[in-house]
């Protein structure tokens, strides 16, 4: 019998219109809100089974809810201490939401938290309203949904031997380096694109503006 997947749900604090989506992602994750992410769960009549944050930018709730109250000055930011927080508690498989805002510093740090994961064997996802974005690994396929176009980006060193299938610009054992933007909005074929590659580290980033 293989291992249980244990799914968790990070829900920080970047601005939204709409966050009604959100709702799809909850299923039954155990769900962290980091900071102001708290704000989302009221508005949508989500309780949280965990608060994590500084309380800098969103008043401290009053509730019986576990919180860890972070201090202003530290190493992590709310989100990156949330991801760790799941980490420590053994959760594998786990989408962040709200995470992807106007800061790109921000939203840069949060892909810094998906390589966190990726080189801890943990599933991570970064999902707004119009993009997701996670590391995949070097076997890996993707169905189009509702998706419009990808991009794939070598991240921090060169991807070797890339090959994808289904897409309108398929590669063949090519090496994609850090700096090259070839597989930037490449579109679907096929409503299923797999890939494959040697080594280094993948970017996927779908998009459906």
């Amino acid at each position: 019998m293989g291992k249980e997947i244990k799914k968790c749900l990070i829900i920080s604090g970047a601005p939204e219109q709409d966050i009604d989506y959100y709702k799809h992602y909850i299923n039954d994750r155990y769900i962290i809100s980091a900071d102001s992410g708290y704000q989302k769960c009221v508005k949508l009549n989500i309780e949280p089974d965990l608060i994590i944050g500084d309380f800098d930018s969103s008043k401290k709730p009053e509730t019986s809810i576990e919180t860890i109250v972070l201090p202003i000055r530290k190493d992590d930011t709310d989100t990156f201490f949330a991801v760790k927080e799941a980490i420590k508690r053994n959760f594998d498989d786990i989408i962040i939401l709200g995470a992807i805002g106007n800061r790109f510093d921000h939203t840069y740090c949060n892909v810094l938290a998906l390589n966190y994961c990726f080189d801890r064997k943990v599933k991570a996802v970064l999902i707004n309203k119009h993009n997701k974005i996670e590391i995949i690994d070097k076997s890996y396929s993707f169905n189009k949904d509702n998706y419009s176009s990808f991009s794939l980006y070598a991240l921090f060193e060169s991807c070797v031997g890339l090959t994808s299938r289904g897409t309108q610009y398929d590669l063949t054992d090519y090496t994609l380096t850090p700096d090259c933007p070839l597989d930037q909005s490449n579109s679907f074929k096929d409503d299923k694109v797999t890939i494959n590659y040697k080594s280094g580290k993948l970017l996927l980033i779908l998009s459906n503006d």
